[in-house]
């Protein structure tokens, strides 16, 4: 009976899944435009496009050095609050605690990654006399030559009648 039971069960199953993958296979699945739009000839690796699209206010971890010193600085002025007779014994156990972190050696070095990458894409871009700039109206970023993107902002202006504006004497 229990076995039977199992068999109803799973056949409901299987048809519930094919009904679900033969579903998942009519929608469209939407075309998404790419968020880096290259113009040029160059070759970026994927770490390399993921760098270019996250713009230039994006603030690279910095290295875990760096933060120990902060830590460092930050515990002695808290200690420094602390009654003088306690403060020896507080400093002693954020001594250890710090030596602790330190010697545990998980070191993260994914900072140093990222900036590798950024200084790869600023030779590649250097090289190759190409710039990174937003794309009109949309949220993309364009690799374009700069002398492309030059003419192309000069049609721009001629084909638009824009006039720089006159400078005031001083």
């Amino acid at each position: 009976m229990m076995e039977s039971l199992y068999q109803k069960l799973s056949k409901k199953l299987d048809a519930l899944d094919s009904q679900n993958s033969e579903h998942n296979n009519r929608q469209n699945k939407p075309n998404f435009q790419s968020r880096l739009i290259n113009l040029t000839d160059i070759k970026l690796t994927k770490e390399q496009i993921q760098i270019s699209l996250v713009g230039p206010s994006y603030a690279i971890e910095k290295e875990p050095k760096w933060y120990i010193n902060k830590l460092i600085v930050d515990m002695e002025h808290a200690i420094r609050h602390l009654e003088p007779k306690l403060q020896n014994t507080y400093q002693h156990l954020v001594g250890k605690q710090i030596k602790h972190i330190i010697t545990t050696g998980r070191h993260n070095t994914l900072h140093k990654r990222h900036q590798h990458n950024i200084n790869q894409l600023k030779k590649i871009l250097k090289d190759n006399n190409s710039t990174i700039v937003k794309a009109d109206k949309t949220k993309a970023k364009v690799i374009i030559n700069k002398e492309n993107l030059s003419t192309k902002v000069h049609n721009f202006i001629k084909e638009n009648q824009i006039e720089q504006p006159k400078q005031r004497p001083h």
